[in-house]
């Protein structure tokens, strides 16, 4: 793909247990996944074949992120709603993403490799074709100074804030 120019699209996303956040969106984590098309597409990912319907209800509380795909498909998510606001269907991106503080030092390096599993990705999300090429990540602790309050989102007291360091 050419893009505008070289540089990464640098997107941040809690990964919540309730919810995934950016600094433009909040969704449930919920993730019901189909081999058939389902009836109802408002918030429909098609991806590697399989459909799955993001966003009906929370996911249960694990410990470990990675045990299932759903977060992955729960980020590609984040990715399109962030990339559509910017009016893109295809970007390089830097995904910068929060887990609970607890958890980083143990979970750092498999989640960004978890993350990072694919070099790229094309996916349908809400009837549009996206194509990512991943950049890289970061993994920060949630609720880190990266933070800010002022998204003007009554849901969410607080967002992701997208980085803007040079790198």
């Amino acid at each position: 793909m050419n893009y505008m120019n070289n540089n990464p699209i640098i997107i941040g996303i809690d990964h919540g247990y309730g919810n995934i956040k950016t600094a433009h969106c909040c969704f449930p984590t919920g993730v019901i996944i189909s081999d058939k098309e389902p009836t109802f597409k408002s918030n429909l990912l098609v991806y590697n074949g399989s459909y799955y319907t993001v966003g009906e209800g929370h996911k249960e509380f694990i410990s470990d992120k990675m045990t299932d795909g759903d977060y992955y498909i729960l980020t590609l998510a984040a990715i399109a709603r962030e990339l559509n606001i910017r009016k893109q269907t295809s970007a390089r991106v830097h995904l910068a993403a929060g887990l609970p503080l607890t958890w980083v030092s143990e979970q750092k390096d498999s989640f960004k490799a978890y993350l990072l599993q694919n070099e790229m990705a094309d996916f349908i999300f809400r009837g549009v074709s996206y194509h990512v090429e991943f950049a890289g990540a970061d993994i920060f602790p949630q609720a880190s100074p990266l933070w800010r309050t002022d998204c003007g989102d009554s849901r969410a007291s607080i967002c992701f804030a997208t980085l803007a360091t040079e790198r």
